[in-house]
């Protein structure tokens, strides 16, 4: 049998979930994280008032009980009117479940249990240790020839062996065993596999079906726009945009946990909980980071750059490290998940503090609290001294970091939709989104309706801390388009504002809306609350070079999460890109077109101009002309350009809708910016093309690897996993095939080596 360390997850997980008030007398974590999952399941529950009694015994019939119950036998009244035991009556309460162990079909075959040598059950007996072990045995399937003659002692090896009482501290086997041991071992037998099965586990009895290999990353509790039923989880590689259905709200507790979430069944549909795999978790508290490396109290981290990076507060949620490290903040506590073979799968930021309800604040206003002395102020990923607080900033408390975490990100719209109770709701729609509301922010809204014009405070969590009238405070509603609906496409569009939040699937009237893909706008709402865009201009700057290895912009700090923006043509659509893809120590000022501050003064987004050349797509286009009928007799001419490029892996084809051609195509080799649309019925307006340089025409022996190629110019370096356009087949095929089959190589690049241009394109013969 595979044995299944779930015990020693749980003990990693202690110090990567947030503490849990599920049971008000646990302060355990890791039993916290056992007592949800069974009392989740229904099958080992509290002793009501909102405890545990995790030091309480278990009589025999209790423990019966629990047995049954896991192994997936809930309806127990067939087995209630009579009696096997004569020491179990059936007036006895536990008589169904001790019936039920002996006679039900599931079950018989087991022999969970077995009375006295004198016949009787001893239903009220305390439960010792080695009873325990040989029921979990029994569990599953094992008998008296797969374990030994010797009772308990031979029982209770084996269980130890197959992991079932670890994390357990017992030595003596006819000692009592408390609720909290009992727990701990029934999570670890729900998690093994049955005798003789190497991919099942115990818990398939009891769970409608299950999720291996999956972290809970969150809940309604820690993200707004999760609902009180859903939630957000890694799974097969990916975090899906469409949340989970659970069975009411997870416990806080099961937050970061890696392993295997059970489905219930019938009106318990969703996931129930979750249990620990026993893969290998690491915890982290970081003290610096940097795009080669990040720095701990303990150790330096040197991960790769494709490492999948997961972090709660960020827009993207989940990247590569390459691509979001600076995302990680100083504080922040860094969770490193391994596989079943032991290499890294994921590193995740899971929220800061165990209850951000408890711990956040709005800063200046009556209810506000002091910021201890000697803690540290984190303002939009930046450190600052508490000048730069203003008032209706949410600010998140961590004692453990001894930090205050400010946000002041907020959106501004019409109050349309508020249950159970507008006054006092717990979901809410605002601009067309909606979010969960905790009951501490629900009593902001008592002076609020229906209708009304709100602004929503978020704290470092995304998590909704106040309501106010827009009267009272606003929020600067601009933002990047980075989805709007093809024409077949009945979603909405999507909107990054420069503060960090995203409103997603916007119902939005604008003229051309095709033309502000990728653009700067103004989200506005009318007064009968349809929301419209605005585009705005990218005019207003500070002043100065970015220093990028100082976070200095002039005299002004830049965010260490500062968003990064390329406008490589003016009018083209923004890129995001990595601030690892600029290769030099300081941005001149010519280069920067437009950057946004927070309320502190700190730059939280810079928009440059062509700096890295990676916001272009690279091919080879041409240009053509259709005459389209006007349907009375006459034409009309339209114009499209595609590019054939290489996506990493083969040929690829795109065709842009234009007013008018550009100049440069016919077949050569150019670049087009990214985000222009590609949908035919779409006419992208200002599409404008990059005519690469040819630098020389090299053999084979030019090339150093895939890094770079020598030129009469000089040494150039190779864009990242660049392609070769063979113009005798009209495709791209990969560096080293073409290595391998052609001889002369005609090198492009988008500008000279001395102004960091590289080799953007290839063509062989």
């Amino acid at each position: 049998m595979k044995k299944r360390l779930i015990s020693l997850c749980l003990a990693l997980l202690a110090l990567v979930a947030p503490a849990s008030a599920a049971f008000s007398d646990i302060s355990d974590v890791r039993l916290s994280q056992t007592a949800s999952v069974l009392d989740a399941l229904g099958i080992m529950e509290g002793v009501g008032g909102g405890r545990f009694d995790p030091s309480g015994s278990l009589t025999r019939a209790q423990f019966c009980k629990l047995a049954v119950t896991a192994m997936g036998v809930t309806n127990v009244s067939p087995y209630a009117n009579y009696t096997i035991f004569p020491d179990v009556k059936q007036k006895h309460w536990g008589a169904p479940y001790i019936n039920a162990a002996v006679q039900h079909p599931d079950l018989k075959k087991q022999a969970i249990i077995r009375g006295y040598a004198d016949g009787t059950f001893g239903p009220d007996k305390t439960v010792n240790y080695g009873e325990v072990c040989t029921m979990l045995l029994r569990m599953l399937g094992y008998q008296e020839a797969d374990i030994g003659p010797f009772w308990p002692a031979d029982y209770v090896a084996r269980a130890q062996s197959l992991g079932l009482t670890d994390g357990v501290n017992i030595t003596n086997n006819k000692a009592a065993v408390k609720r909290s041991d009992a727990a701990i071992m029934l999570l670890n037998t729900l998690g093994a596999a049955p005798k003789d099965s190497e991919s099942g586990m115990l818990i398939d009895k009891t769970a409608e079906s299950t999720v291996k290999n999956c972290i809970l990353l969150a809940t309604s509790e820690t993200d707004s726009m999760l609902a009180s039923n859903e939630a957000r989880f890694y799974e097969n590689g990916s975090v899906d945009e469409t949340p989970r259905k659970t069975a009411g709200t997870l416990d806080r507790s099961m937050i970061g946990v890696y392993g295997t979430a059970v489905i219930g069944k019938g009106e318990q549909a969703g996931v129930l909980g979750m249990i620990p795999n026993g893969n290998k978790t690491e915890q982290f508290k970081v003290t610096e980071v940097a795009a080669d490396r990040i720095r701990t109290e303990s150790q330096t981290l040197q991960p790769d750059r494709s490492t999948k990076l997961y972090i709660c507060r960020e827009r993207d949620k989940l990247s590569t490290f390459g691509e979001m490290w600076s995302g990680i903040q100083p504080g922040d506590t860094l969770t490193l998940y391994y596989n079943a073979f032991g290499a890294l799968e994921l590193m995740a930021v899971l929220p800061q503090t165990a209850s951000a309800a408890s711990s956040s604040f709005v800063y200046g206003v009556e209810s506000a609290v002091n910021i201890p002395e000697g803690y540290s102020i984190v303002k939009n990923g930046a450190v600052v001294d508490r000048t730069k607080l203003k008032k209706y900033d949410v600010v998140t408390l961590d004692a453990a970091a001894k930090q205050a975490f400010v946000s002041d990100a907020r959106i501004s719209g019409q109050y349309t939709e508020g249950t159970p109770t507008f006054a006092y709701p717990q979901t809410i729609t605002v601009c067309g989104q909606n979010y969960t509301v905790s009951d501490r922010a629900a009593a902001t809204f008592k002076n609020i309706k229906l209708k009304d014009y709100i602004t929503l405070l978020f704290d470092s969590n995304g998590q909704i801390a106040a309501a106010y009238p827009k009267s009272t405070v606003s929020a600067d509603m601009q933002g990047i388009v980075t989805g709007i609906p093809g024409a077949d496409d009945k979603g909405g569009v999507t909107v990054v504002l420069t503060n960090g939040l995203t409103l997603r699937n916007l119902d939005v009237k604008a003229a051309e809306l095709s033309s502000l893909m990728g653009r700067l706008v103004t989200v506005g709402q009318s007064s009968n609350g349809a929301l419209y865009l605005t585009q705005r201009s990218l005019s207003g700057k500070s002043a100065g070079n970015w220093n990028i290895a100082e976070g200095r912009l002039g005299d002004r700090q830049v965010s260490p999460k500062v968003r990064v923006y390329e406008e490589v043509i003016s009018g083209a659509p923004l890129s995001a890109i990595n601030i690892s893809s600029i290769e030099s120590a300081t941005v001149p000022s010519k280069d920067i077109r437009y950057t946004v501050l927070d309320s502190a003064g700190t730059v939280t987004n810079i928009v440059l101009g062509d700096v890295t050349g990676e916001s272009w797509i690279y091919g080879i286009g041409y240009g053509s002309t259709h005459s389209q009928p006007t349907g009375e007799g006459e034409t009309y001419d339209t114009y499209k350009v595609t590019l054939k490029y290489w996506n990493g892996t083969g040929s690829q084809t795109a065709a842009y809708s234009v007013l008018s051609l550009p100049t440069g195509l016919g077949g050569a080799p150019v670049g087009i910016p990214k985000g222009y649309s590609t949908d035919e019925e779409v006419i992208n307006r200002s599409l404008s093309t990059l005519k690469l340089q040819l630098v020389d025409t090299v053999d084979r022996a030019a090339f150093d690897g895939s890094s770079g190629v020598r030129t009469k110019d000089g040494f150039y370096p190779l864009a990242e996993d660049i392609g070769v356009y063979i113009t005798e087949q009209s495709e791209f095929i990969s560096l080293q095939d073409a290595k391998n089959n052609y001889t002369n190589f005609r090198v492009y690049a988008n500008k000279s080596a001395q102004d960091g241009g590289k080799i953007r394109m290839i063509v062989a013969s």
